[in-house]
């Protein structure tokens, strides 16, 4: 049976075609913006830091050198910078700002036991066994009060309103995985880290509103199966559409220049 992450979800719904290009047909393109290339080095950065707490607490500056190092190793001429007179050593001094109001908020790091990070998890949505999904949490903590937290590293540009994050339904998705795998846990936290404003976002879920989420979820999933012309739907994420060339919208003009989104792009 298939398992579905929440991209893969999220993706079905923002265009049927470019997910069936993407997760049916499996044709990969490789094209990744410059704040998707900063949100992977902060992730890496953070998983090195709390790795490295096992033991012993990194200085900043090792923490920095580690930022460093793997930016100019994973760097590849492909990175796509679209906002005009920006360049990628802004990027890196930006990532580097995120590292040090993190690391200066957060020291010395003993927030709770972490049980994972980058942590894969692999459950089943219903209680049936019908739906299968996964995630990755970036970084699985038991509080000193004992509930669960799963936290997320975020460096977009874009503050969320409360709302939104009440409703957001990729964590929740990671806490249906969590409390699956750790039937045991009386409470669960999300937590989401903005980095680009030194900002700790918090969020609960009812029982209910997790039932919820489990029936639109897998509603999703049974209209993903049953589809099977994939049609495309244009809206404004066409701008960073990699399958321009195959969509029956947009070939046409393949050669024509995507306008600049000014879309701030992450890992999540």
């Amino acid at each position: 049976m298939p398992e579905y992450s929440i991209s893969q979800l999220n993706k079905f719904e923002e265009c049927p075609r470019q997910y069936r290009f993407r997760y049916v047909d499996k044709i990969y393109r490789y094209e990744e913006g410059i704040e998707a290339f900063l949100g992977c080095r902060f992730h890496e950065a953070m998983e090195k830091l709390y790795r490295e707490r096992a033991s012993r607490i990194m200085p900043l500056e090792e923490v920095l050198e580690y930022y460093e190092k793997i930016w100019a190793e994973k760097w590849h001429q492909d990175v796509v910078i679209t906002a005009e007179g920006r360049t990628a050593d802004d990027y890196r001094l930006l990532g580097r700002r995120f590292i040090e109001d993190y690391y200066k908020r957060h020291h010395p790091f003993d927030e709770g036991e972490v049980l994972g990070l980058e942590r894969y998890i692999r459950f089943k949505l219903d209680d049936a066994g019908r739906y299968s999904c996964k995630g990755i949490i970036d970084r699985l903590v038991i509080a000193p009060d004992g509930c669960l937290e799963v936290h997320d590293y975020k460096t977009g540009s874009k503050l969320p309103e409360q709302e939104d994050l009440d409703a957001d339904r990729q964590l929740a998705l990671y806490e249906v995985g969590v409390r699956r795998l750790w039937p045991e846990a009386k409470e669960v936290r999300l937590i989401w880290h903005m980095a680009a404003f030194d900002v700790e976002m918090r969020s609960t879920r009812t029982e209910e509103a997790l039932d919820k989420l489990k029936v639109e979820l897998g509603a999703l999933i049974d209209r993903i199966e049953a589809e099977r012309e994939f049609p495309p739907r244009e809206s404004a994420l066409c701008d960073w559409c990699a399958y321009w060339d195959l969509c029956p919208l947009k070939k046409d003009g393949v050669g024509e220049e995507k306008r600049d989104p000014g879309k701030p792009g992450e890992k999540s």
